[in-house]
């Protein structure tokens, strides 16, 4: 008795599945929400190397948070930007000793 009821049950969650699914268009990308975009720019992706990770680990040590952007100089310093204590944007650089300053 109950194995009729289930299947039929199943049957209709793939029907609305289906449905829904056509009604969207393929790659459709639903809109952005205005105003909530963040002013310290789009968030970076996760940290791509094992340097960048600890770069970014030592500034937020240094009491910075939501580091982006880290890019590497031909002199070893990384540049990045990241917000401070008082949550104002800012240009850091990491030196490689991990000393963590703000640049302009």
């Amino acid at each position: 008795m109950k194995r009729p009821l289930i299947a039929v049950a199943l049957v209709a969650t793939a029907f609305v599945a289906a449905q829904a699914h056509a009604r969207s268009p393929v790659g459709a990308v639903p809109p952005a929400e205005q105003g909530l975009a963040d002013p310290a720019g789009p968030r970076s992706n996760p940290t791509p190397t094992a340097a960048a990770a600890v770069v970014r680990v030592q500034a937020e040590k240094s009491g910075y948070t939501g580091v982006r952007g880290l890019t590497r100089a031909a002199d070893g310093t990384w540049h990045g930007t990241a917000r401070n204590a008082g949550n104002a944007p800012v240009a850091i650089a990491i030196d490689s000793q991990g000393k963590v300053t703000e640049t302009r």
